[in-house]
């Protein structure tokens, strides 16, 4: 029987009383009183901490010394986890399997989340070490055991690495039932982030499997899903996609006027505008000018502190001389060309190209809802 002070110096450990050394103290103690329980849970919590404090080394050695006394499955665990973090992904695979095989399977909630939780890093694992029938294996018993417990973004969690496995295996068909399978259980959770991301994930395998009505279709729903989740840099992304793919120019025109809204990325922005404007004779139309004109005043409002902010601020300084030039302003004009057509940041060009693009004859029908996305920005 363990010793009274054992006990004590144990339930210190739980609340956060016992440093380092002593919590080491407590470990020799209970394996030289043959307190296996005792011994190891002192070795995970300690190993857990060792882990944290980027000492996995040390986190394995707690672990192996309290677990030559006898298996843990919660100890064989963390051992796998010290393990993987130190690159031996090998040996961390062999010991989450140990520890699985001795927690079996329990009828008590909170070990059942354990399992889940032990499955979930035993597939991350056997994904990266190319095990994929195991990792799929580990990840439809997990999903099954989180299920189970309404453990809602545990679920998605499992289903969205299961679709995501399934589309690396090459099966765009079961990867596809996957991704319905998030769909339906995001909108009855009410994460309409999670479902919007899902669509847009179907839409790219419509478009791998050359359905293009389905990806269409996709598209705009995955459109309508990024606004009701409030996922605007994703929506700007998304329609820059389709206009890039499918030619269409309202689509960037659309992005173009989400991006200056947002006032960035910067590197969207760019490529939005070099898009819009390729040819030579689309850098000569004064909306090209303007738009230009809106870029530069976006990036000098970012701060310079931003990665790649002083490229990016000369090229599109360059790309604004080009379209001045071919407007035939030239280079020692600009500065009074820009003040007289009210370009520059402080006479308000970014909410006025917005206001172009609005009604530009190329912007077309707003594939989304312009609205929604003003509501969610003055609020």
């Amino acid at each position: 029987m363990p010793t009274p002070t054992l006990h004590a110096r144990l339930q210190a450990l739980r609340t956060g009383r016992l440093d380092e050394a002593s919590q080491r103290q407590l470990l020799e103690d209970a394996l030289a009183e043959k307190a296996h329980s005792i011994a190891c849970e002192t070795a995970d919590h300690l190993a857990y901490a060792l882990l944290d404090a980027g000492r996995p080394a040390e986190a394995r050695e707690v672990a192996e010394r309290a677990l030559a006394a006898g298996p843990d499955f919660a100890l064989l665990h963390t051992l796998g986890l010290a393990e993987h973090a130190m690159g031996d992904s090998a040996q961390a695979i062999g010991h989450l399997e140990q520890a699985l095989k001795q927690l079996g399977e329990p009828q008590e909630d909170a070990l059942r989340a354990i399992r889940a939780d032990m499955l979930e890093h035993l597939a991350i694992l056997c994904r990266q070490q190319g095990k994929g029938l195991r990792a799929w294996q580990a990840l439809e018993q997990a999903a099954s055991l989180l299920a189970s417990l309404d453990d809602h973004a545990g679920w998605l969690r499992c289903e969205i690495a299961l679709a995501r496995l399934l589309r690396e295996l090459g099966d765009n068909t079961q990867s596809a039932d996957k991704w319905l399978t998030v769909i339906e259980i995001a909108r009855r959770a009410g994460r309409a982030e999670d479902e919007a991301r899902a669509l847009l994930e179907l839409t790219e395998i419509a478009r791998d499997e050359g359905h293009a009505e389905a990806e269409e279709s996709l598209r705009q729903e995955a459109i309508e899903a990024l606004v009701r989740a409030r996922l605007w840099p994703e929506l700007a992304h998304t329609l820059f996609q389709l206009g890039r793919i499918r030619s269409r120019r309202d689509a960037v025109w659309q992005a173009l006027w989400l991006m200056l809204a947002q006032e960035g990325p910067m590197e969207g922005l760019m490529n939005a505008q070099a898009w819009l404007f390729m040819r030579e004779d689309q850098k000569a139309k004064p909306e090209a000018a303007q738009v230009a004109a809106a870029v530069i005043a976006v990036i000098e409002k970012l701060p310079s502190s931003r990665p790649r902010h002083a490229e990016l601020h000369r090229m599109a300084i360059t790309t604004f001389l080009g379209c001045a030039r071919l407007q035939g302003i030239h280079e020692t004009e600009v500065i009074e060309w820009m003040e007289r057509e009210r370009m520059r940041l402080e006479d308000g060009i970014i909410a006025a190209t917005m206001k172009m693009i609005e009604t530009h004859h190329e912007t077309g029908t707003w594939l989304f809802d312009r609205t929604t996305f003003l509501t969610a920005k003055s609020s």
